[in-house]
């Protein structure tokens, strides 16, 4: 019935459905311009807040309970049952809901495909301490990393490899972008995230007794030679510049991925997944080279 109705029909019965929580908004409204600003990287975003656009994304908000700041709706793009539903579920979860213009939708969405919702949410915040791991655990430590794409395709491969934290030393994307959160597939809502500084990275993996296995061109082991066995963290660095060189300054084992090309190394989206499954699939007993 809601989708067949016209414009006015839907707001008035979003209205008397919530009357206290269907707002109007503008295009110059503050909700409207912040969404703007958090895409495009224009101020501070200290709570690290992050727009997500459409059904399919939107799925990750609802699945994984994330904390809804407040819901932007251009009930003009809710066309179909799907998108009903998920418009639904994400109103009783929003404190606030602004109804805006499919133009002013269309101005501020990322995607170009946003299906007529924006819901404006508090990225998963954690540190060390609340990483709850096990005697067993595999940590991806993504060291430098310059370009939100391959930040999100690792987040995306560690999700399809069981890895069970990922800790950003060195941060050079932010969390927030765009891209990350498109490019992680959602998984960056589900892989506890946490940034910290190299020390205390560093202190923290001494004292859970990991094994860090440094990834580098110039590693003196293949990838495939270690056994990945007890607590283990596997450290990417940026393509540019490669792992910090304090990473150096531990015991650690370094591995490469031999290459038959001119190519000196693989990117660092590929090069992540291809060791990480390696890793996974010897820790699961799926796999053994010996």
């Amino acid at each position: 019935m809601f989708i067949k109705m016209e414009i006015e029909g839907k707001e008035q019965f979003l209205k008397d459905t919530y009357p206290l929580k269907i707002r109007y908004a503008g295009a110059k409204s503050p909700y409207v311009k912040q969404v703007d600003q958090i895409n495009n990287n224009k101020k501070g975003n200290p709570r690290q807040l992050i727009p997500v656009e459409g059904i399919w994304a939107n799925q990750f908000v609802t699945d994984y309970s994330l904390t809804v700041e407040y819901l932007l709706l251009s009930v003009e793009e809710i066309v179909t049952p799907e998108a009903y539903q998920m418009m639904i579920a994400l109103i009783e979860m929003a404190p606030q809901v602004y109804l805006i213009s499919k133009k002013t939708m269309q101005q501020i969405s990322e995607s170009g495909n946003p299906a007529g919702m924006i819901s404006v949410c508090e990225f998963p915040k954690r540190s060390l301490n609340q990483l709850a791991l096990g005697p067993n655990s595999l940590i991806v430590v993504m060291d430098g990393l310059e370009i939100p794409g391959n930040v999100g395709t690792i987040t995306r491969s560690a999700d399809g490899t069981d890895v069970d934290a990922i800790i950003i030393t060195n941060r050079k994307t932010r969390l927030t972008h765009p891209k990350f959160i498109r490019s992680s597939q959602g998984s960056c809502f589900k892989v506890p995230i946490v940034e910290a500084t190299y020390d205390d990275v560093s202190e923290w993996l001494m004292k859970r007794n990991y094994q860090i296995v440094l990834t580098d061109t110039d590693g003196a082991a293949p990838y495939y030679e270690p056994e990945y066995s007890g607590n283990v963290a596997i450290v990417m660095g940026s393509e540019r510049h490669g792992i910090s060189r304090e990473w150096y300054n531990q015991p650690y084992q370094a591995v490469k991925i031999p290459m038959f090309g001119d190519c000196d190394s693989l990117n660092v989206g590929i090069a992540a997944t291809v060791i990480l499954y390696e890793a996974t699939l010897k820790r699961k007993g799926f796999l053994k080279r010996r």
